[in-house]
């Protein structure tokens, strides 16, 4: 994976192996089905100073980023998990965060698109 890569893709051909092109697709549309609840929650967290919320969503968005090779997102929610764990919420982080997001959201429904 080179460093401006946002999606790793050997992530993706694990889960090819594992269950083909159906997996990949199912795990893409459940990310993205569910990605704008977790980046709501997350920013609802922050707003709120809830750093519970704040956690949650991020570990969830963590997760799922990392079994589909989102790194780079992975590694935002990551921290943004372990300071809400540490009750401090990085306002900035959900925009970093939605800014990961969404490279990751393009490049997975190009994958879509080829996988269909």
């Amino acid at each position: 994976m080179t460093e401006q890569s946002v999606l790793d893709g050997a992530a993706l051909d694990r889960l090819r192996r594992l269950g083909g092109d159906t997996l990949v697709r199912r795990l893409i549309e459940s990310f993205l089905a569910h990605g704008a609840e977790r980046l709501d929650a997350l920013g609802r967290g922050a707003v709120l100073g809830d750093a519970g919320l704040v956690e949650r969503a991020a570990h969830t968005l963590k997760s799922s980023a990392g079994y589909l090779g989102a790194t780079l997102l992975q590694q935002e929610c990551a921290l943004t998990e372990a300071q809400a764990h540490d009750g401090t919420i990085d306002h900035a982080a959900a925009a970093r965060i939605l800014a990961e997001y969404q490279r990751a959201t393009t490049e997975l429904r190009r994958i879509l698109e080829e996988t269909s």
